[in-house]
């Protein structure tokens, strides 16, 4: 609970009368209040259209909200007291963000959501973890000045494509998470790294946050939240336990789904410039291939990535998201070919194109091949990446392949496998539960109830 309390502000819809509320609880979903029974003005149901969070009147926080109950008796109610409960229907992500940050502090003082941070401490930790291995540190040193400017921006002026978690001891990073808007209401989880004295507790304090996060504002539109995904290595024992772990426990797929990649790199030097012979096209994906690469990929998975990667024509028409990178400063395209032959589709390409290093393993930065069909000959797969490859600057193109098997059917350079998992946020309590009951002392840093609405159920 904050000391003291924020105050609930707003004009009353139907009398138009000025009320001041303390409130009593308060999460990132919404908050409870007490009034007297003799002069209670808040009924179930009613939604407050513009409602104020005032802290101290030291800063003040803008959200609409709607009754969601009203309880006249219950455990620690007072006789003549009426308890209401008011959940938080949209709020400015930047003000949610505030909110949140200062719950986290109170809930834990080592826990920070999007502060600013110092950036030599910060890859002094990536370094020390073991995160940045020489592979990507030769990377990170061919591409230091551009990268370095990015993860400035990315952690110092909070733009709305990202968010940090951090858990920190006496100015020390522990523990570190992050995540990215990459289609229109998907965020890729990644960087996640821990100190390896703290590495489990660190790992699941940052996971905790991240899950709380997430629980709070899925349901609001302005947040953009409906899929997270993740890739990881499967012999990455802690994601796996994880994330892979929760996919097979729920053995749902329209809830978390599991789907491999493979993973490898192509210079265009290596490429060349060969044509596609007559019979083969590749264009932009029209709305009939959308509709058969779901069919196929319903057949060949069943799981969440049609809809979390926008792979609809409708969403693949707009451009928002890329504008907003762009108004932030930063770069964002997607890009969606069609390869056929003699007009039947064999692949689909999705070329993102963001700045070098917003994924350290550059997987925002990369073009993916679902390849349906797996005759199709490994000149024809390396005509149409030498194509692709011109919507990069760098001589480097890095590629994942789905399904993985078509990949080594192929005899293509495979470097290594990426499982990607994908989460409905509709089963984020699931999700929270399930990390409750799988670790040892998960308990006193994941707690189920510590996500929740105040008084919700009450």
């Amino acid at each position: 609970m904050l000391v003291p309390s924020p105050s609930v502000v707003f004009v009353h819809p139907l009398t138009g009368r000025n009320v001041n509320l303390k409130t009593i609880d308060i999460s990132g979903s919404g908050f409870s209040v007490e009034e007297s029974e003799g002069n209670s003005q808040l009924l179930a149901g009613i939604i407050i259209p513009e409602l104020d969070l005032s802290f101290a009147q030291s800063f003040r926080i803008k959200c609409r909200a709607q009754v969601v109950y009203r309880n006249t008796s219950g455990e620690g109610l007072k006789d003549g007291v009426v308890r209401c409960g008011l959940a938080i229907l949209d709020m400015a992500m930047d003000d949610h963000v505030r909110l949140l940050s200062l719950l986290h502090q109170a809930d834990n003082s080592n826990s920070y959501i999007c502060t600013s941070v110092d950036m030599d401490a910060l890859w002094n930790f990536f370094f020390e973890t073991g995160f940045i291995y020489p592979e990507k540190y030769a990377f990170f040193q061919s591409n230091k000045h551009e990268i370095k400017r990015i993860y400035e921006k990315l952690y110092n002026h909070n733009p709305a494509i990202a968010r940090h978690f951090i858990y920190q001891d006496k100015g020390v990073i522990l523990g570190h998470m992050s995540m990215v808007r990459l289609y229109e209401n998907s965020w890729m989880i990644h960087h996640h790294a821990a100190n390896k004295t703290e590495s489990m507790k660190a790992g699941l304090m940052v996971l905790k946050q991240i899950s709380c996060y997430l629980n709070d504002l899925y349901q609001l539109y302005s947040a953009h939240l409906k899929y997270v995904f993740y890739y990881f290595r499967p012999e990455n024992k802690f994601p796996n336990r994880v994330f892979g772990g929760f996919a097979k426990e729920i053995s749902d797929p329209h809830g978390c789904s599991l789907d491999e990649f493979a993973y490898f790199h192509c210079r265009k030097s290596e490429l060349g410039q060969e044509q596609l012979p007559d019979q083969w096209t590749l264009k932009e994906t029209q709305p009939g291939d959308y509709a058969e690469l779901k069919r196929f990929y319903s057949h060949v998975s069943g799981g969440l990535m049609i809809d979390a990667f926008d792979l609809q024509p409708r969403i693949c028409s707009s451009d928002d998201l890329s504008e907003e990178y762009r108004r932030l400063g930063f770069k964002k395209e997607k890009h969606l070919y069609s390869l056929a032959e003699e007009g039947e589709l064999k692949a689909v390409i999705i070329a993102n194109v963001t700045d070098i290093g917003l994924n350290m393993a550059n997987l925002t930065n990369c073009a993916t091949v679902m390849l349906i069909d797996q005759t199709v000959p490994e000149n024809i797969i390396e005509s149409v990446l030498s194509l692709v490859s011109d919507d990069y600057e760098h001589q480097e193109m890095p590629v994942l392949m789905f399904p993985s098997s078509y990949a080594v059917h192929l005899r293509l350079p495979v470097e290594k496998v990426y499982t990607l998992c994908i989460m409905n946020l509709q089963y984020t309590d699931k999700f929270i539960k399930f990390c409750e009951n799988g670790f040892r002392f998960v308990r006193k840093t994941i707690d189920a109830d510590d996500c929740q609405l105040p008084g919700i159920n009450a």
